[in-house]
């Protein structure tokens, strides 16, 4: 059996306000914007009493089914510069206008959405390996920096995050070897 992650109660939240967006009048107005209605045929050849609906990607321009479409803000609802500020501006990016909203197919929303991770992790790995660092270059190693910095060295298979993984190695190994060279001198001082 596949084990269950925590209860996260503001991830919840999050689910519970994007799924009202989902219902909201600014959804089907977007939607209704790039649809079609195409022939659908039976088994037999003869025609279905109803159309499939199709609607046609802001991103790559292709027609595509509904169940292979999703309405993405266009400017994301979790900036990538700030992240997660507060709920008021998490539900006033969310419920906005039409303008900022596009109907965009499963592939290439995933992209975007990697993409947008992928920049949000890069900040927050990049500040966080600038206080490590910082610590390290004022004589202050934690205990645990092996697993710190372990943390940022798995991310090496993450496309994007190559610049991250490259700087928590030569910390780790500055590290490895300014100990080095402590442990000799205590060698030598016996």
């Amino acid at each position: 059996m596949k084990k269950r992650p925590p209860y996260n109660q503001n991830a919840q939240i999050r689910g519970a306000i994007r799924r009202q967006f989902s219902r909201s009048p600014m959804v089907r107005e977007v939607l209704m914007k790039v649809r079609r209605e195409v022939p659908k045929f039976n088994k037999d050849g003869s025609r279905a009493k109803k159309d499939a609906v199709q609607y046609c990607c802001g991103a790559c321009g292709q027609w595509v089914g509904s169940t292979k479409c999703a309405v993405d803000h266009i400017t994301p609802v979790i900036a990538v510069e700030t992240g997660f500020v507060d709920w008021n501006d998490f539900v006033s990016r969310l419920f906005c206008g039409p303008e900022n909203l596009q109907v965009i197919c499963d592939p290439c929303h995933n992209a975007k959405t990697q993409a947008e991770r992928i920049a949000r992790l890069t900040i927050q790995y990049t500040q966080e390996l600038y206080h490590f660092e910082m610590a390290v270059m004022q004589g202050i190693i934690p205990a645990d920096w092996k697993k710190m910095l372990a943390r940022y060295i798995a991310k090496k298979k993450t496309k994007g995050l190559e610049d991250v993984v490259q700087r928590a190695q030569a910390i780790k190994e500055s590290i490895e070897k300014e100990l080095g060279h402590v442990n000799k001198r205590k060698k030598g001082s016996k």
